[in-house]
């Protein structure tokens, strides 16, 4: 039994000592850090980003079990882990110096027979900025763009006074800054970002713009909004003849209303004067005051004039001024007007109800140059709603009398407004690109005439220059054109004005 027992420690005392011998070569060591591309073997690197897959270096690395970067545990197979390499991922969400100063910088790699230690710098690309907007008092400045992380200060081109940010918070992606503008008016340079990394610039003050204005041919002491961008300080809205708007107040940072004055006798841009300097508008206020030929298609003034003051009419209504003052008030003298009297039934075509509505305008030219592309130009117009607008469309149609079956475009502004009705306080202007005018294709009817269509058609191609519009009179008309029910009799009350085709939005 003693034999037996003695037996078994010496092979316990072997296996020990083979454990031990297995080992004897000494405690893990990291020499170098590599790419892992093997073309790039030689070349060895003291830092490297976050994200990036390395070749670590050393003597008797096997056995690892763990590998850390900052005290951030990276996973790595241990298939690709001998005595001499390991290949592992930098993890991504390390801490470098721009979140944490105090980093140790250093890899770690933890094996069963010891530890090993390498000093190695994780940091982040310089930082970008993309774009810069503000809030809508003007105040604050978000800051957008990429490794915006370990921030240090924000510089303003202010002359006078302090040019440092008030105060900051960046977000925990390093994507976006929320930083309070120091007073005092800016000169145009740009705005720094100082980041643990690097410096990241971009210019500013940014400019204002004016993308649109609701109305643009707003009559006296009618109020409209112009939209655009970077509406900071605003101080003045000046109309064509360098007339001052009244009531100017700032309802956002990207939207301003005002008063229209009195004694406007020409067309021009509107100009906007703020804290961030001027801006004009690419549209021309108060075109009607002209109704210039090409371009104006109808401003309705004489109901049967065979030009651009008159329309052919049917079964669209004529509101002379008087009537136009009353009924539709705010707009720019006489206007045509569809109003529904029958109701109209689902997908039953515009010319099955009954005659709800037509406008049919005259064929006037509406380019000098036929051969010019469609590109960038559009067909507007201004629209009265009377009642709230929530259900039909109205089509616009190109041809001719009982042939409209060129070109066909839908405005259904209620399907987009979030309320689903559209119910605008007075006369607004409406902006329709002509590359949204389609060709009309399919249809049960012989002559594809559009009116007959009970739903708008599908799969048609746009004009690529005037020419291609076989025609130019043009006709409005309400269709109910989805499967959602009648529209009850006189539900669908809305006058136009001031058609005309114009260069821009």
């Amino acid at each position: 039994m003693k034999m037996k027992l003695l037996f078994l420690l010496i092979i316990i005392a072997s296996l020990i000592d083979f454990a031990c011998k297995k080992n004897d070569a000494g405690p893990p060591t990291i020499t170098a850090v590599r790419s892992v591309d093997p073309t790039k073997k030689d070349s060895l690197f003291k830092e490297a980003v976050p994200g990036t897959l390395i070749v670590i270096e050393g003597n008797n690395l096997n056995g690892a079990t763990a590998v850390f970067f900052n005290d951030t545990s990276a996973y790595f197979n241990p298939v690709y882990n001998t005595s001499s390499v390991i290949i592992v991922t930098i993890p991504g969400s390390s801490q470098t110096a721009a979140a944490n100063p105090n980093v140790k910088n250093q890899i770690k790699v933890v094996t069963n027979h010891g530890m090993a230690t390498y000093s190695f710098t994780l940091y982040l690309p310089p930082p970008t900025i993309s774009s810069i907007s503000f809030d809508n008092t003007g105040s604050i400045v978000y800051i957008t763009g990429t490794n915006l992380a370990g921030v240090q200060k924000i510089t303003f081109p202010i002359p006078s006074g302090p040019d440092t940010a008030l105060s900051y918070n960046v977000n925990k992606t390093g994507t976006q800054i929320t930083a309070a503008i120091p007073p005092g008016t800016a000169f145009q340079d740009s705005i720094r970002v100082y980041c643990t990394f690097g410096t990241a610039s971009y210019p500013y003050p940014p400019p204002m713009t004016i993308t649109s204005i609701s109305n643009e041919n707003g009559t006296t002491g009618t109020t409209i909004t112009i939209n655009g961008t970077n509406f900071v300080g605003v101080t003045q809205v000046m109309f064509p003849g360098n007339i001052p708007g009244t009531n100017v107040t700032t309802n956002s940072v990207s939207q301003i209303s005002v008063t229209v004055p009195a004694g406007i006798s020409s067309i021009d841009s509107l100009r906007v004067t703020g804290a961030l300097g001027n801006a004009s508008s690419p549209q021309l206020f108060d075109t009607y005051l002209t109704s210039a030929s090409p371009g104006y298609l109808s401003n309705f003034e004489v109901q049967y004039n065979s030009d651009n003051t008159g329309f052919v009419g049917w079964t669209g209504g004529y509101a002379n001024t008087a009537t136009a003052a009353t009924t539709y008030p705010g707009g720019t003298g006489a206007s045509a007007f569809i109003a529904q009297g029958s109701a109209m039934s689902n997908n039953s075509g515009v010319g099955s109800q009954g005659n709800p509505g037509f406008i049919q305008l005259n064929n006037v030219p509406w380019v000098a140059n036929t051969a010019t592309s469609i590109s960038g130009y559009s067909l507007k117009f201004e629209i009265y709603v009377k009642n709230p607008w929530s259900a039909g469309a109205l089509w616009i149609m190109m041809g001719g009398w009982y042939g409209w079956h060129d070109y066909l475009a839908r405005y259904a502004p209620w399907s987009t407004d979030p309320s689903g009705k559209f119910a605008p306080s007075g006369w607004v202007t409406v902006t329709i690109p002509l590359t949204q005018f389609m060709t009309v294709t399919g249809g049960s009817n012989s002559d594809n005439n559009e009116w007959d269509l009970g739903s708008y058609p599908t799969g048609g191609s746009s004009a690529s220059k005037f020419s291609d519009f076989t025609s130019t009179a043009l006709c409005f008309a309400l269709n109910n054109d989805l499967a959602k029910g009648a529209i009850p009799a006189n539900t669908i009350n809305i006058a136009i004005d001031n058609v005309r085709i114009v260069q821009g939005q």
